[in-house]
């Protein structure tokens, strides 16, 4: 199986990379900058940017023979810093309009799937974040991150084609450990629940390999 992912060279997308190289799949990364990622057999490096089209059609094509069946995106808008209150430097609908051009290719090339990181506290998952989450994103810098999760999540829902959008709690550095779903909303989540970033590649990988998720919104938390 081939995958294409937009946000490889990405803290989430790295592990991504490395889980789905571990069990025996190719990926093809579209990324920036080559350099950021390290060769590996059964990796395709591609140039270029998610916010053009003509880069996303050359990431798909890049091995002919091979079209890749699923798509993931672990892209992250930036930020002034790592802080989530920090300023954003990206533009408001950054990871939105990626996601438009990479439906637009995939429905093009016949790739039926999509496997999106969002997070818990988009879209319909939002009133069962706790009160300070709430109160964080609406009061602060999180709030423009979040309102491109909800653009991306209502397009994505509506774009015909099968999809899994993964909403983790807070991602935090960390071994892989058991991961618990707290349905599509998250109902009953701790306050300020947590994931390593390693448990949610695991959880990306296994929605590729897997149709437990199609056409759900798992909300995921150690």
């Amino acid at each position: 199986m081939r995958s294409i992912i937009l946000g490889g060279s990405g803290r989430t997308g790295k592990l991504v990379i490395q889980e789905v190289l571990e069990r025996g799949h190719s990926i093809t990364a579209l990324v920036r900058d080559p350099s950021s990622l390290t060769a590996h057999p059964g990796l395709t490096i591609v140039q270029g940017t998610p916010t053009s089209m003509a880069d996303i059609e050359k990431a798909v094509t890049a091995v002919p023979e091979q079209i890749p069946s699923v798509a993931i995106v672990t892209l992250n808008a930036r930020r002034g810093s790592d802080s989530p209150f920090s300023k954003p430097l990206a533009p408001p609908r950054f990871m939105a309009d990626c996601n438009i051009n990479l439906m637009a290719v995939m429905k093009h090339h016949g790739v039926g799937k999509l496997v999106v990181l969002s997070a818990a506290g988009t879209a319909d998952s939002f009133r069962e974040v706790s009160w300070l989450v709430r109160l964080m994103i609406r009061n602060t810098n999180m709030r423009h991150q979040y309102l491109d999760h909800d653009a991306m999540d209502e397009e994505v829902k509506e774009s015909g084609l099968e999809f899994v959008l993964v909403r983790p709690g807070m991602l935090v550095e960390g071994e892989a450990k058991p991961v618990r779903e707290w349905g599509n909303q998250g109902r009953g989540m701790p306050i300020m629940a947590k994931i390593t970033r390693k448990s949610v590649a695991k959880f990306l990988s296994d929605a590729v390999e897997k149709k437990n998720w199609n056409g759900r919104t798992p909300v995921i938390a150690n």
